[in-house]
C-alpha cells in the first residue's frame, strides 16, 4: 500500500524567491568582505553620496541590496524565512509582482527621504519592511511560549528582528517608516491583485528555479521499523497538522458550524429525510449539494491530499473537516 506524500513546513519549500532572496541578501554581504572585491563595494559606497548624475544613483540603488553588518543580514534572512509563508499563499509570480512594487515604492521613498533629511541607509530593508503589512492584518496569533510575565509567539518574535533593524539608525529608522507606507499602498490596495504575466514564471522555474527550488524527502520523515509504527507516526503527524489549521482558521471543534449542530440536533440528516419534514406531513426534500469550504480545502491540500480527493471527502461529511479527515486517513490505513 503506497503511502502519500505530505508537504513539509520546514525550509523553503514551495518558496524559490524568498530563498533566492535570502541567498542574495547573504551572499552580497559575504561578498562585501572578500579581499578582491572589498574595492568595488567601497567604490559603490563612496560614488553613491550625491545624486548629481544617473551614474551615482545606479550607486544609491547598488547600495539598496546588501547591508554592511553582519548582524543585520543575519537578522534579515531569519525575517525572510518567516515571511515565506506569503510565497505559499499567493504563489510565487503574485508575490514576487508584489515584492517589486513595494521595493519601487519603497525605494522611491527612501531615497528622497534620504535627500531631505540627511540619512544613509545601507540594505535591503525596502524589500523586507512592506512584508509587515500583510504579516500584522493576516497572520493569526495561533500560541505562545511564555517567558515568566510575558508571552511571546513566532509572530511577536519576528515583530521584535525587525524592530531591531529599523531602530539601528537614523536612516534605518527613516527607511523602515517609508517601507511600511510602501507596504499599506500595496497590500491594502487593488494592487495587490497586480500579477505578472505566466510566461515570466515559465522563465525562472526554468532557468534559475532548478537551482533554488526545494523538494520534501520521499520518505516524509517516517522512521518507524514497521508498516504499523509507520502509519501511527503518520497519523500522528496529520493530527497535528489538523490542530494547526484549526488555529489558522479559527475553525470550531466539531468542525461542522452552525448548520452541522442544527441537523445533529434534529436526527442528523432527518429534518429533510423523514426527520421534523415529515412530522410534519411534508415532503421529504433532497438534500442541497455540498459546496466543498475552501478554507477546509486548502487546510487539506496543505496535509498531503490532492485536491479532488479532499472535495469528495468534504461532500461526503457535509463540510466536517474532521470526519473528512478521518475519511482520508481510513483510505490510507
Amino acid at each position: 500500500m503506497s503511502m502519500p506524500s505530505f508537504p513539509t513546513n520546514t525550509g523553503f519549500h514551495n518558496a524559490p524567491v524568498c530563498k533566492t532572496l535570502a541567498f542574495l541578501v547573504g551572499g552580497l554581504h559575504l561578498a562585501s568582505n572578500v579581499p578582491s572585491l572589498q574595492g568595488f563595494f567601497r567604490r559603490l559606497l563612496q560614488g553613491s553620496e550625491n545624486l548629481d548624475s544617473l551614474d551615482s544613483f545606479l550607486r544609491r540603488l547598488g547600495t539598496k541590496f546588501f547591508f554592511l553588518d553582519t548582524k543585520s543580514t543575519v537578522i534579515a534572512c531569519v525575517v525572510i524565512y518567516f515571511f515565506r509563508v506569503f510565497e505559499r499563499r499567493y504563489g510565487s509570480l503574485k508575490f514576487t509582482t508584489n515584492l517589486i512594487i513595494s521595493w519601487l515604492i519603497s525605494v522611491s521613498l527612501e531615497i528622497a527621504c534620504e535627500q531631505y533629511f540627511d540619512t544613509r541607509n545601507f540594505g535591503p530593508l525596502s524589500f523586507i519592511i512592506p512584508l509587515y503589512i500583510p504579516w500584522y492584518i493576516q497572520i493569526p496569533l495561533v500560541s505562545a511560549s511564555q517567558f515568566g510575565p510575558l508571552a511571546l509567539s513566532s509572530k511577536s518574535f519576528n515583530y521584535l528582528l525587525g524592530l531591531q533593524m529599523a531602530l539601528a539608525t537614523k536612516g534605518t529608522l527613516v527607511s523602515t517608516l517609508c517601507g511600511l507606507v510602501s507596504g499599506l499602498m500595496v497590500y491594502c490596495t487593488p494592487l495587490k491583485g497586480l500579477s505578472l504575466p505566466g510566461w515570466v514564471g515559465s522563465i525562472f522555474s526554468s532557468t534559475i528555479g532548478k537551482l533554488v527550488s526545494t523538494y520534501p524527502d520521499n520518505d516524509g520523515g517516517l522512521m518507524g521499523a514497521t508498516l504499523e509504527i509507520q502509519r501511527s507516526q503518520q497519523a500522528e503527524a496529520l493530527e497535528e497538522q489538523l490542530l494547526r489549521a484549526r488555529n489558522r482558521f479559527n475553525v470550531p471543534v466539531n468542525g461542522g458550524g452552525r448548520q452541522m449542530r442544527l441537523e445533529e440536533m434534529w436526527g442528523g440528516a432527518g429534518f429533510g429525510q423523514g426527520g421534523a419534514g415529515a412530522r410534519f406531513g411534508q415532503a421529504p426534500q433532497p438534500p442541497a449539494p455540498v459546496i466543498p469550504s475552501p478554507a477546509h480545502l486548502q487546510t487539506l491540500e496543505d496535509m498531503g491530499f490532492s485536491r479532488d480527493r479532499a472535495e469528495q471527502a468534504l461532500r461526503q461529511s457535509r463540510n466536517n473537516l474532521d470526519d473528512a479527515t478521518n475519511i482520508l486517513l481510513n483510505d490510507i490505513m
